[in-house]
């Protein structure tokens, strides 16, 4: 595995149980560096699978959520899945 590919698994599992996160509050939560957080979670955004959401207070906070999985599968596989379905 790549040497980044664990801090990506460990930001992804944590975004998926807790969306919402910014930055800051990953990096508290997994005892890990502000850049090693970012560079995760910009490699996950480029794959698509999270997606982020800015809120404008006194500050712009960069909100991390996970992509759902309906938008991930190819539009093919969704169709086969509606057509089990009214099985």
């Amino acid at each position: 595995m790549r040497r980044h590919g664990k801090a990506e698994d460990k930001v992804y599992q944590l975004i998926c149980s807790n969306p919402g996160l910014n930055t800051y509050e990953i990096s508290k939560r997994l005892k890990m560096s502000g850049g090693n957080v970012r560079n995760a979670l910009s490699n996950l955004h480029k794959k698509g699978l999270i997606l982020f959401k800015f809120e404008r207070s006194t500050r712009i906070r960069k909100k991390c959520f996970a992509v759902k999985i309906s938008h991930l599968l190819p539009n093919s596989l969704k169709k086969e899945i509606k057509n089990l379905l009214k099985i």
